[in-house]
């Protein structure tokens, strides 16, 4: 999300409203942040930093957010949107269970490699970010639960009832692999746990074999 995507506002007479000008600053100081965070980390990151990235006054800044933290919280939204955004386009029209939880976990994959900049804002940058976002982050991952709990109705017959604390036990897992790898320089590299984290989020449901079969049958698509 730099900064120069969104340009700056032409000059003189631009022709936009007061609230289009407004939204374009947002956006603007938003952008600013997530890129000032990849070059210096959130904690390092000074008011100065975000308006410089974005083009705007100290003034334009205030106008819009009353700290850096609530900056990082609008930025961290955009972020979380997007993915949710790519996980419902991804498991759009997929019946079978097994392969929606695929479809979501290679999107989520996908995109974070792609973006490690946003990944590292997201996973890493977040954890220092405020008690707001930290909220915030939690709440994301709880988002993700309803798909997974999907899996109890693949569980073969007579056996035991998962514990109520099998989904949360799953993501949790997962976001402390992502976190590791991501906050290690290893984010270009996520796609390549695509196997494992397939393996991993089925084997409660369909049992370690099935699971570790639609893993390498993943892997090869």
């Amino acid at each position: 999300m730099p900064s120069e995507e969104l340009g700056p506002l032409p000059a003189g007479r631009h022709g936009f409203s007061r609230e289009q000008v407004a939204h374009h600053q947002r956006e603007r100081l938003i952008a600013g942040l997530a890129s000032a965070v990849a070059a210096k980390g959130y904690a390092a990151v000074t008011l100065a930093d975000i308006t410089r990235e974005a083009k705007v006054s100290r003034r334009v800044f205030y106008a819009n957010f009353e700290s850096k933290e609530q900056c990082f919280l609008a930025a961290f939204e955009v972020v979380v949107g997007h993915v949710g955004e790519l996980v419902g386009e991804a498991v759009a029209g997929v019946e079978e269970w097994p392969r929606r939880a695929i479809a979501a976990t290679r999107a989520v994959l996908s995109f974070l490699a792609a973006e490690p900049d946003l990944a590292r804002l997201l996973l890493v940058e977040s954890r220092g970010a405020g008690p707001a976002v930290g909220t915030r982050f939690s709440a994301a991952v709880h988002e993700l639960t309803p798909l997974l709990e999907q899996g109890r109705g693949e569980r073969p017959p007579g056996e035991r009832p998962l514990p109520a604390s099998t989904e949360e036990t799953v993501l949790g897992s997962l976001v402390s692999l992502l976190h590791r790898k991501v906050a290690s320089g290893e984010a270009a590299q996520l796609e390549d746990l695509l196997p494992d984290c397939v393996e991993f989020v089925l084997s409660p449901y369909l049992g370690s074999d099935e699971a570790a079969r639609l893993a390498r049958a993943a892997a090869k698509v």
